[in-house]
This record gives C-alpha cells, sequence and structure tokens, in this order.
C-alpha cells in the first residue's frame, strides 16, 4: 500500500464511490472511520485524508476531482523516488 485514503463515514465524503479509487490505482487503500474528528469540518464540508494530509472540498465532486490528483500526485511521487 502506497497510498492511503481515510474519509469519516459520518462526512459527505462516505457516499463517493473511494472503493474505485482501489481498484484504479493499485497501490491505494481506503479506510472508513466512523469519526476522525473533525466535527466542525465535517459538518461545513466533505473531506478526506490522503497520507496524512487533508483535503477539502466545496462539494463532492470538488473533493472526488482533487482526490484523484492527490492519489496520482503521491504515486508519481512514489516512483520518481524508487
Amino acid at each position: 500500500m502506497l497510498v492511503v485514503v481515510e474519509v469519516c463515514d459520518v462526512n459527505s465524503a462516505s457516499a463517493l464511490d473511494l472503493e474505485s479509487l482501489e481498484a484504479t490505482y493499485p497501490g491505494v487503500s481506503v479506510i472508513r472511520n466512523p469519526c476522525l474528528s473533525h466535527c466542525a469540518q465535517c459538518a461545513v464540508a466533505p473531506f478526506a485524508y490522503v497520507n496524512g494530509e487533508l483535503l477539502t472540498g466545496t462539494n463532492q465532486e470538488t473533493l472526488w476531482s482533487d482526490l484523484k490528483a492527490a492519489v496520482e500526485t503521491e504515486l508519481k511521487n512514489w516512483e520518481s523516488d524508487m
């Protein structure tokens, strides 16, 4: 596993097809948690963590696009370090 995507089950980001990231990008693991202890953020906008970095979106579509870009960046960075 190279990239870890974490989401809160209560956040609107959990409605995204996050598991498709695992199918599309080998090395990605999605972890769904009951709570990530960011209730103020959770109530305002969709968010997720990518390798520990907070990623927020104004809506689900924006977050989805940003998530894919962040995953691709993380994978490219890993490949360039090899």
